[in-house]
């Protein structure tokens, strides 16, 4: 399939839920990322990282990672994401920043899953503060979490100019992204580009 359409596109981008265990899943994307990355074509990847992941990743031909950290408190991480490691994935991210560089490495974090302004500020900034470039992604209400709803447009928007304020601080720029959903932008707004 890519060889059909190599000459037309501009990044591949992997992305998996965890089916089985973290490590398969790791082991599987690695084989994919081998795969693909003779194309001669930008290969980014978001999976749910482990220790020593970003190096591994890296190894086998992504020149990009995506690691979502995706809410902005402990404890909303705990409820939303139960049984995996916040404090671990903050961890990785840093590491991710040594191993593939600044303007390389991404994460998601969703907006309005009970956070208040302040906390996700406060998320935002510590991304930006090591290296890591945050793509705010705005809850879609879900029959899930039916007490949730999508957040407002105005603050959405106010988040987005917060990103592009620390970006700017942070020496941060979105516009080099080879892959994944910062080049793409077309579900969310990207805060140095969009805003």
């Amino acid at each position: 399939m890519i060889a059909e359409v190599a000459d037309d596109i501009d990044a591949i981008s992997l992305t998996s839920g965890v089916i089985g265990s973290v490590e398969e899943d790791e082991k599987r994307a690695i084989v994919m990322v081998r795969a693909v990355a003779g194309f001669g074509i930008p290969v980014g990847v978001s999976i749910y990282p482990i220790e020593g992941t970003p190096r591994r990743l890296k190894d086998a031909g992504a020149c990009e990672v995506k690691f979502n950290i995706e809410a902005a408190t402990p404890a909303l991480f705990k409820e939303m994401c139960p049984g995996l490691d916040y404090e671990g994935t903050w961890a990785i991210l840093e590491d991710s920043v040594s191993v593939f560089g600044r303007n390389r490495v991404f994460s998601n974090v969703i907006l309005g899953l009970g956070e208040t302004d302040a906390e996700m500020k406060t998320c935002i900034h510590r991304l930006t503060a090591i290296g890591v470039i945050p793509v705010i992604r705005p809850l879609n209400p879900s029959p899930n979490l039916p007490e949730l709803t999508r957040p407002t447009a105005e603050r959405i928007l106010r988040m987005a100019e917060f990103a592009r304020e620390e970006l700017d601080k942070a020496g941060l720029d979105p516009g080099e992204a080879k892959t994944m959903c910062t080049l793409c932008g077309g579900c969310d707004l990207v805060a140095g580009r969009d805003v």
